[in-house]
């Protein structure tokens, strides 16, 4: 009993985070990370942190799959690109797991840390983006060396906070290659697929000391919590675009932003 009403309060988290996702463009890892986190700990499954990432980037993996099909059915797909960084960001998922499995490497320093990502992410959402290149701006190729810092940085961010790296990607590539908006989360969106598979792939083969939640498991990845708040997504990302044209964007922004101080406060008041 306990588990279906989690099952059904995980959907609804995920409709919510896709809402969010077909608003504002963002990945739903700023949601599904705080609920799993929530559940985790609350359930007193042991290692709630490796669960949490593990089960999210499952999550986060579907997601970039999804946007990554549609950039190419959109002819919006480059491919090279987005390669380069998810290969170099493989080796950052193994970086950041080898952290998130230390002793080092607690509850405490997880939640403050996404706490600071969910901050981040809020300052760089109310920033004024790019659409697209402006005339007259050069645009710079992708050298190899700053592929293989944005990839270490995401694939490092991935395992330890269980967020695809976007947020990394998304700016940097912006700002130092001027490229336009497009183009960027198409890369982003390839890289993420990349980075995510290697990462919950890294946590589905440890071996935890005690299971998960609903016996739908592999190593540290609980596919029984991932399939709701994936199906909730689905289905909330079509009311999000939806509402677009429905509610007027500055609403939306408080709205967003009072949401993401309520996660962080929720987070922080869970280590008191």
């Amino acid at each position: 009993m306990l588990i279906s009403v989690v099952i059904i309060l995980l959907a609804l988290a995920g409709i919510l985070a896709g809402i969010i996702a077909g608003l504002f463009g963002l990945g739903g890892g700023i949601l599904f990370v705080p609920v799993l986190l929530f559940v985790f700990q609350h359930a007193g499954v042991e290692n709630a942190v490796l669960w949490t990432v593990g089960t999210s980037l499952v999550c986060n993996f579907v997601a970039a799959l999804s946007s990554t099909f549609k950039h190419y059915q959109s002819d919006n797909l480059f491919l090279r690109e987005g390669m380069q960084i998810g290969l170099f960001g493989i080796a950052g998922t193994y970086l950041g797991r080898l952290i998130a499995q230390s002793p080092y490497y607690s509850e405490v320093e997880f939640t403050v840390f996404f706490s600071l990502i969910l901050l981040y992410s809020v300052y760089h959402f109310f920033k004024k983006k790019k659409p697209e290149v402006a005339a007259g701006q050069v645009v710079r190729p992708l050298r190899w060396y700053l592929a293989m810092v944005l990839g270490l940085a995401s694939g490092l961010l991935a395992s330890l906070a269980g967020v695809g790296g976007g947020l990394i990607m998304v700016p940097a590539m912006s700002i130092f290659l001027s490229f336009g908006y497009r183009k960027v989360v198409s890369i982003s969106s390839l890289a993420i697929v990349l980075i995510t598979l290697a990462g919950w792939i890294q946590f589905a083969l440890l071996t935890p000391g005690a299971g998960g939640l609903t016996g739908y498991e592999l190593g540290y990845v609980d596919f029984g919590l991932a399939l709701p708040l994936v199906a909730g997504s689905i289905v909330g990302a079509r009311f999000g675009v939806k509402l677009l044209g429905v509610i007027r964007m500055r609403t939306l922004e408080i709205a967003f932003g009072f949401l993401v101080i309520l996660v962080i406060s929720r987070l922080l008041y869970g280590l008191f």
